[in-house]
């Protein structure tokens, strides 16, 4: 059975990525046939191919549209990588995409963070940041942040960083691996959280805050900033693509058709 993946273009709010699972010659998946929408609850949305990094209007971050989505600071840059073709590298030890602070970038009592990352400098000891809205990984005015630390497992700060917890299986140097951490307020405290590693689950992590503090912070990709934001200093050391951000809680069944969707 074929699976055909269409990218359309991005247009009005977070955009549509079609996931078409149905093969003609396969009357059994003709159930199969509606696209999944990934538009929904989408407020950041980086699939590298944007011509330039380069923002401009005000009104980009409640979008998911190609392009002026971020902007470059500090060494971070487009490259060919012959996997997955046009993706960012964020350079150690200060690499970093900064996405200024919007309205729609602070979420409530779902969200989703998700991105494919391609490290070379993980160490088991040291964190690396992949997604962070906060000022500084040193204190608590952490809105959200997904990183990777101690034995190369994700760790996730939701809400300050009072609950930081982190999964089991170590990410490895060298290899594109996707991570993707859905939370979801309404369950109950110990299930709040999970974290999926190439569309699988890994774990499920413990929460105590069943919404989100809004925080006035730049929400940065590739790194855990640190004051001034301007100045990252702890960067993912590697590549990274297709890096996403949803105000809304993935499914389980979402997580896994994001990974296919987005797999080279």
């Amino acid at each position: 059975m074929r699976a055909a993946f269409v990218i359309s273009l991005m247009l009005a709010a977070c955009g549509r990525l079609a996931f078409d699972r149905p093969d003609p010659a396969d009357a059994a998946d003709a159930a199969d046939a509606a696209p999944v929408d990934f538009g929904a609850g989408c407020v950041v949305g980086l699939d590298m191919e944007e011509a330039s990094w380069a923002t401009a209007a005000s009104s980009v971050v409640n979008r998911c549209a190609r392009g002026s989505s971020g902007i470059a600071a500090l060494g971070a840059a487009r490259v060919d990588d012959v996997v997955r073709g046009r993706v960012g590298e964020i350079p150690a030890p200060s690499g970093c995409i900064h996405i200024a602070d919007a309205p729609a970038l602070h979420a409530t009592t779902g969200l989703t963070l998700s991105a494919w990352i391609y490290p070379l400098a993980l160490d088991a000891t040291n964190p690396y940041g992949v997604i962070a809205k906060r000022t500084d990984y040193t204190v608590d005015d952490a809105e959200y942040t997904m990183f990777v630390w101690t034995d190369n497992t994700v760790w996730v700060d939701i809400d300050s960083r009072n609950d930081r917890n982190h999964g089991t299986k170590p990410l490895v140097n060298g290899r594109w691996q996707q991570v993707t951490v859905v939370y979801d307020g309404t369950l109950p405290m110990a299930q709040r959280v999970a974290i999926y590693i190439d569309g699988a689950l890994d774990t499920m992590i413990s929460e105590s805050s069943a919404s989100l503090t809004p925080y006035p912070n730049a929400l940065s990709v590739g790194c855990l900033p640190e004051q001034p934001e301007t100045k990252p200093q702890i960067a993912l050391g590697g590549r990274i693509d297709d890096v996403g951000v949803w105000t809304r809680a993935f499914s389980a069944q979402d997580v896994t058709d994001w990974y296919k969707a987005t797999a080279r």
